[in-house]
């Protein structure tokens, strides 16, 4: 999806609480836009990142209250199979050039893997915005 497609989507989608331009920012020492969003019910909060004007990396921060990791991961597992990577931080299924990551304590980040490995081939952009994430999850506490 393109930046705008995805702001018109987080708009009307009832899962999140989209406001529009507020939430636009750009990662920190970059120009890479992205959006950030309270969800509403089982996600706590959603950060969408673009690269040339695509989607390519969302990353939803469960509820924690009403959603636990082995639910996630009974369900995730359920849909793609076994993960590829299993470790006891995260799990990780990888299908064509799609990677969906489930971190503890609870978060799902789905990454188009092409245009993710051309971001960091020289930069630490997936590190700003873990870091980013990080920073958000810990504000929730």
């Amino acid at each position: 999806m393109s930046f705008e497609e995805t702001q018109e989507a987080l708009l009307v989608d009832q899962a999140f609480r989209y406001r529009g331009e507020p939430d636009v920012q750009f990662l920190p020492a970059t120009r890479i836009p992205l959006i950030e969003t309270e969800g509403r019910a089982f996600v706590s909060s959603a950060v969408f990142q673009f690269h040339d004007e695509v989607l390519s990396v969302i990353t939803l921060v469960l509820d924690r209250d009403r959603l636990d990791y082995f639910s996630v991961y009974r369900s995730l597992v359920e849909q793609y199979g076994e993960p590829t990577t299993l470790d006891p931080g995260r799990s990780l299924w990888e299908r064509g050039d799609t990677r969906l990551t489930l971190e503890r304590p609870l978060s799902v980040k789905y990454v188009d893997v092409p245009t993710l490995d051309g971001m960091i081939e020289g930069g630490q952009v997936e590190e700003a915005l873990d870091e980013l994430t990080r920073d958000r999850f810990l504000e929730q506490l």
